[in-house]
């Protein structure tokens, strides 16, 4: 999938109209491919005073993403220095549509040998 397909120039632009607001806003793009961009405009919740921007990328067909297995790995990213610029918004919906499809490298964890001599913990 084309990431820029999902969040286009024209949709940056209308997240930049959240700039400056004061109240929680969010901006939902097309659905491509079962596939939603959410941008989320609100308060900070350690500092009020301070907004930031929350860019999601959600699956169309799951109502609620928290109940998703998945969820831990697609976390949506948070911006605290304003709005951030569309280079990395396409980088962090790339990272989002990457593990939510499985398509990262992944290497295997170096494992100590097990040790010949050791008793189990348990009966089994």
């Amino acid at each position: 999938m084309d990431i820029q397909q999902l969040f286009t120039e024209k949709d940056y632009e209308e997240i930049k109209k959240m700039e400056g607001r004061t109240e929680t806003e969010t901006y939902r793009g097309p659905v491509i491919d079962d596939y939603v961009v959410d941008v989320t405009h609100r308060p900070h919740r350690m500092k009020p005073g301070q907004m930031i921007y929350m860019v999601a990328l959600n699956h169309a067909l799951v109502d609620n993403l928290a109940n998703d297995d998945l969820y831990w790995r697609a976390e949506p990213a948070k911006f605290f220095h304003g709005i951030p610029t569309l280079e990395e918004i396409h980088r962090e919906i790339q990272r989002m549509y990457d593990y939510l499809t499985d398509n990262y490298e992944w290497t295997m964890p170096e494992c100590p040998p097990p040790d010949p001599n050791a008793y189990p913990e348990f009966d089994s």
